[in-house]
C-alpha cells in the first residue's frame, strides 16, 4: 500500500466553487451623520427663535416684529446649520443634505405640538427648509470642496 493519494477518475458531478459577491455599488444611508446634522440645524434655529422672542418681547407684545425677527434668525442660523452639515457630510453631499432637510422639516412638528404653530404653516415650511438647504449646501463648497478620486 502506498501512502500517496490515488488519482480519482473524472466524474460527471459538478464541482462547487465559492464566489465572492461583488462589492456594493450604492452607499447605504448612514443615520448617525443625518441625525447629528438635523440636531445642529434644529438647535441653531431653536436658539435663534429663543433670541428673537427675548429681543422682541415675544409674539404677544408685537406679533409682526416677532415674526420678522424669527424669519430672519431662521434664515441666517438655518443657513449656517446647513453650511456646517454640508462641510461634515459624507459623499454624496446633496443626498445627505436632502435627508437632513427632511429630518429638519419633520423635527419641526415639535413646533406644531408645543409652540402653537399651525399645521398649514409647518407644511409650507418645507419650501423654506429646501431654500436654506440649497443656500447652506452651496456655501459649504466655499469651505470644503469635493475631492475627485482617481
Amino acid at each position: 500500500m502506498s501512502a500517496l493519494p490515488q488519482a480519482q477518475p473524472p466524474s460527471n458531478e459538478p464541482h462547487l466553487q465559492v464566489v465572492q459577491p461583488p462589492p456594493p455599488t450604492k452607499r447605504s444611508v448612514r443615520i448617525g451623520p443625518i441625525l447629528r446634522d438635523v440636531a445642529i440645524v434644529f438647535a441653531l434655529t431653536a436658539i435663534g427663535g429663543f433670541i428673537a422672542g427675548v429681543a422682541t418681547g415675544g409674539p404677544q407684545h408685537n406679533p409682526q416684529r416677532f415674526t420678522m425677527a424669527l424669519a430672519a434668525s431662521n434664515l441666517l442660523l438655518g443657513t449656517i446649520g446647513f453650511t456646517i452639515a454640508g462641510c461634515l457630510a459624507p459623499k454624496p453631499r446633496w443626498n445627505h443634505l436632502a435627508y437632513v432637510a427632511l429630518g429638519t422639516w419633520l423635527a419641526g412638528l415639535i413646533n406644531v405640538l408645543f409652540f402653537h404653530v399651525k399645521l398649514t404653516q409647518w407644511m409650507t415650511s418645507g419650501f423654506f427648509v429646501l431654500v436654506i438647504m440649497g443656500v447652506g449646501g452651496g456655501l459649504s463648497y466655499v469651505f470644503k470642496k469635493d475631492t475627485q478620486s482617481a
